[in-house]
């Protein structure tokens, strides 16, 4: 073999060599590029999944925060409405009232026909009106103010009834007559149910302030719920607001769907030092 095979074959040896060199490197940076795009992939599915669990707190904070606001703005409708207007106002339609009833015997149970009635003024005890039970043995007085009266009822053979009334109802508790003689003083305007107008008052504006406190407390909820920070004392206050009774039931629907994003998304959330 001359000097010419000899320098070809020697060529031909440097090129398979460097040939399958960069073979090499070509796998080498395919299998490097490989690992990077399932890493980035990897690290953008973490991303996504962590973005979507911040979009929940978001979403969930938003909710509990309208159902909030519904039920502050419930509570304040609630004190704006004031049962004592409204029930003056009422009384105040009318100037007079009539007022009728109804005579009964005692011992059967039977109405009574001419009992006579008399409708008296409270403090001179002088008689307005006169008037007597019919064959059914009911009574009225027409044009009666309505402010206290005393209605006398007798009858010769029973005991005579002087009652007191209000005159703020038009019909009277019914009279039983039982016989014998004397005077049966009664006065229905002392009594009561146990339920005053009072009463009534009080337990709206208790309600309407548990109603507003209620709201407050959501809002601090809602706040826990975008700062990511104490899980239970977010869902606790989130529980409290439900009492907020926001439009009934709307806000209260609202606030609950809150909670359960807020399950959902819950290791999202910093947990303190200290329980």
């Amino acid at each position: 073999m001359d000097i010419n095979e000899r320098r070809d074959a020697l060529r031909a040896r440097v090129r398979k060599k460097l040939d399958g060199e960069d073979d090499v490197l070509e796998e080498e940076e395919l299998v490097v590029q490989e690992q990077e795009i399932i890493m980035s992939t990897t690290q953008n599915e973490e991303l996504l999944f962590l973005e979507d669990k911040n979009g929940l707190l978001t979403l969930a904070s938003s909710l509990i925060f309208i159902g909030s606001v519904l039920g502050i703005i419930t509570g304040l409708l609630l004190l704006q409405g004031n049962p004592t207007d409204l029930l003056g106002n009422t009384l105040e339609v009318d100037d007079v009232i009539d007022v009728r009833g109804i005579v009964l015997e005692s011992e059967s149970g039977d109405s009574i026909e001419g009992v006579t009635i008399e409708l008296l003024d409270v403090d001179s005890k002088t008689v307005l009106q006169t008037a007597n039970t019919n064959s059914y043995g009911y009574y009225e007085f027409e044009n009666i103010a309505p402010e206290p009266h005393i209605l006398r009822v007798t009858l010769e053979g029973y005991k005579t009834v002087e009652r007191t009334i209000s005159a703020t109802n038009v019909n009277q508790d019914a009279f039983t007559l039982t016989p014998g003689e004397g005077i049966v003083v009664e006065d229905v305007t002392t009594s009561s149910s146990g339920w005053t107008l009072e009463n009534a008052v009080a337990l709206s504006t208790g309600i309407a302030l548990v109603t507003i406190v209620a709201g407050v407390v959501g809002l601090y909820s809602a706040v826990g719920a975008r700062k990511q920070q104490h899980y239970r004392r977010t869902q606790y206050f989130a529980g409290i607001a439900l009492l907020s009774r926001g439009f009934i039931v709307f806000g209260p629907f609202l606030i609950l769907c809150g909670m359960g994003l807020m399950v959902l998304a819950k290791d999202e959330f910093e947990q303190p030092e200290v329980e």
